[in-house]
């Protein structure tokens, strides 16, 4: 006969506490008397071994998480100088592309400072005292640089600690972007002089020849501290201007406070040249007090000197050093961008403080408690039998009742379970499981299980479909963009005179990459390559529009040469591109007959030429605003000359800018490289010692594709490859 459960419950509880109670009384006897021996052995003890393991633990623990914790704040001080040296830069590379071609940027008046402007961020004009405000070349330069206006406002404006951004020109103009036009005003309401030439981030900028940054200095027009960023920008090998910016020290601050671990920790930057930038700090050897920059090589103190030495190499580090007397750990890091390195500072007495305090109190509670066990002892032996004796009659009165109690449901929830099946699978909670208990917790989870199940199984036939519809739409999006494209080569069998292959890997299912060829009439081909901003489908739809718009306003014959189309197909582009989209795009026309190319850029990638005798030439062509940004915009012509087996690869930046797991740039130099040597291979797979452009083309892809092994494809990668052949010639390369 089976057991069952209510008196497999009932003989379980009694055996279970009749054996814990009798263990428990024998061994709470004899480890009483016994325990109030080893307690006070264990206080002698104890202590020291408090002590040690926790300062051994500690200094373990500060070992690895001052390491982390200093190289984490470097990295969120390195980003906050990144993204300034970032956009900086990027408003250099504008400001040398309108100096360059200022005639295709539009005009804009920089007005001068202003006090109706006050507390307002605007674009002001400001003269050193040694600028020629008639010089008709300074006007103009003023002019077309006014044409960045909402960029620079956007730098501004989008950094959380970027505090103004500026544009000087040698000839003394400087066009500054910021808050406070009041302060740039002298007492007769004038604008004052600005004589950038004089400040460090300029002159610094051009000493370096590059992007610079400043320590701690004194602000041109407000008593307070800054740091500051310069870039020169430089047009055919001479200085055309500098771009800056700075930070001003609050906020400065208040990025290196935070990396304090609290009032007892202390951190300061240090410089290439070991010179503090900033300390938390204002006494003794790691003392700054203003902005006079200390250097910490030059002190006397030989542990922080071999320290500072060692932080300065740019490594992650931790330090145990005597400062100003006392024993200090010390974490270092360094911030990438600036080149400084970042010290973070706690004193050894204050690290090891919570092990001392422990041990006061612990030896303190540890004397309490073997006089209360002494005078106790006794006592506590009758009351121990007593409390089990009556444990024991108890135990067996509550199991023969809960068991019963305990049981019965859920031998009714069982009986239930059993006969959910098929499409019964609804689950009522009677009144026998509402017991008020986990028993009731777990009917109702039935229940709710047994409803969210056939909610489930609807839901995932409706998420089952809805996945396959927009997978299915999502493939078809692919398609058909993919078929947009050229894709059947030979492209022209009929045609000697050239040879042609092209290849688009979008970085999603669909892409914003395209190019396009085709003939405008017997002796005229036109080539087009372009890379619309964003991915995925936003980006393909646009990438659509602007193929389209191209080869449209191409084929009207109303416009004679790739600038006037691009111009056209850009002011097209702008009309309602409310979510500021833009495509780079480089157009060319191919005279066939006579191997005359004419081309224009819309901010692409420069083309590569191969020629007999060079090899392959990356060529810098004059680059005009990506089409979309401004209405209005110009682009130029540049006529090239293809000779028979001349080549032209055309790219989009997915080639230079593959990167690998280092987060290294695939490059110009590799890309040249991969060029050569598919050229080499083109050559032995082609007939009568013409390249295979098919597999000229894949083999550069395989000469990426190695160079970032892994890591995953970030952007759209195209190419196209033109091989000219002669007008009715059929010559070798």
């Amino acid at each position: 006969m089976k057991e069952s459960l209510r008196a497999k419950i009932f003989r379980m509880n009694i055996v279970l506490i009749t054996v814990a109670l009798v263990l428990s009384a024998v061994l709470g006897v004899y480890q009483l008397r016994h325990y109030a021996d080893l307690m006070e052995q264990a206080n002698r003890n104890q202590n020291t071994l408090i002590v040690d393991s926790l300062s051994d633990s500690m200094r373990s623990m500060a070992t690895e998480s001052f390491q982390k914790y200093v190289v984490s704040e470097a990295k969120i001080i390195d980003g906050e100088f990144w993204t300034m040296r970032h956009d900086l830069e990027i408003l250099a590379k504008q400001v040398q592309m309108v100096l360059e071609e200022p005639s295709a940027y539009s005009p804009v008046e920089v007005p001068l400072p202003s006090q109706a402007d006050a507390g307002k961020l605007s674009l002001q004009l400001l003269y050193s005292d040694r600028a020629d405000k008639n010089d008709p070349e300074l006007k103009e330069q003023i002019l077309r640089i006014g044409g960045l206006r909402n960029m620079m406002l956007e730098m501004v404006a989008g950094g959380e600690t970027m505090l103004d951004c500026m544009v000087s020109l040698p000839g003394g103009a400087s066009i500054i972007v910021d808050k406070t036009p009041e302060g740039k005003l002298g007492p007769d309401g004038e604008p004052q002089f600005y004589n950038a030439y004089r400040r460090p981030w300029y002159a610094g900028a051009i000493v370096h020849e590059g992007t610079y940054f400043t320590p701690v200095n004194v602000d041109n027009y407000f008593d307070t501290y800054e740091v500051m960023a310069g870039v020169p920008v430089y047009v055919n090998g001479e200085l055309a201007a500098v771009c800056g910016g700075s930070v001003m020290l609050d906020s400065f601050a208040d990025i290196i406070a935070n990396a304090t671990l609290g009032e007892h920790s202390d951190t300061c930057l240090i410089n290439e040249n070991g010179n503090m930038i900033y300390s938390s700090r204002t006494d003794g050897e790691l003392g700054m007090v203003g902005v006079e920059l200390k250097s910490l090589l030059s002190g006397s103190n030989v542990e922080l000197v071999a320290l500072v030495h060692e932080a300065l190499k740019g490594d992650v580090g931790f330090s145990l050093v005597e400062v100003d007397g006392e024993k200090t750990y010390v974490a270092y890091a360094p911030i990438n961008t600036l080149g400084w390195t970042q010290l973070l500072c706690i004193s050894q007495e204050h690290l090891n403080e919570t092990a001392y305090l422990l041990a006061e109190k612990t030896d303190a509670v540890m004397e309490e408690s073997i006089r209360e066990l002494r005078s106790n002892e006794g006592r506590t032996v009758l009351t121990t039998l007593i409390i089990a004796v009556v444990m024991l009659i108890l135990a067996g009165i509550l199991s023969l009742v809960f068991s019963k109690r305990l049981v019965d449901p859920i031998k009714k929830m069982t009986l239930r379970v059993s006969e959910m099946q098929g499409d019964d699978m609804s689950f009522q909670v009677e009144d026998v499981l509402l017991t008020g208990d986990e028993i009731e917790v777990l009917a109702r989870a039935f229940a709710n299980m047994s409803e969210k199940m056939r909610g489930y199984v609807r839901e995932i036939v409706n998420i089952t479909s809805e996945k396959q519809r927009l997978d299915t739409e999502l493939s078809v999006a692919a398609d058909i963009q993919l078929n947009m494209l050229p894709s059947e080569f030979p492209a022209f069998p009929e045609r000697r005179e050239f040879d042609l292959y092209a290849v688009m890997d979008p970085a999603k299912e669909v892409g914003g990459d395209f190019y396009d060829f085709f003939l405008i009439d017997d002796d005229h081909l036109a080539l087009v390559i372009a890379d619309v901003s964003g991915k995925g489908v936003p980006a393909s739809l646009f990438m659509v529009i602007s193929k389209t718009l191209i080869k449209n306003v191409t084929l009207t014959g109303l416009y004679g040469s790739p600038a006037e189309i691009l111009k056209e197909v850009n002011d097209r582009l702008c009309e309602g591109n409310k979510d500021d989209m833009f495509v780079t795009v480089w157009l060319g026309i191919l005279t066939i007959s006579t191997g005359e190319l004419v081309s224009a850029c819309a901010g692409h990638e420069y083309p590569v030429f191969y020629r007999r005798g060079q090899g392959f030439v990356l060529e810098h062509d004059p680059h005009g605003l990506a089409m979309g940004v401004m209405d209005g915009s110009l682009y130029r012509n540049v006529k090239w000359h293809l000779n028979p087996g001349d080549l032209l690869f055309l790219y989009t930046d997915g080639v230079p800018e593959a990167n690998n797991r280092d987060e290294e740039l695939f490059g110009n130099t590799r890309m040249l490289s991969a060029l050569e040597k598919s050229m080499r291979t083109a050559r032995e797979a082609g007939e009568s010692g013409r390249p295979d452009l098919q597999v000229f083309l894949r083999s550069v892809r395989g000469e990426i594709d190695e160079f970032a092994g892994d890591t995953p494809q970030f952007d759209d990668l195209t190419m196209l490859c033109v091989d000219y052949r002669g007008g009715g010639s059929d010559p070798k390369p």
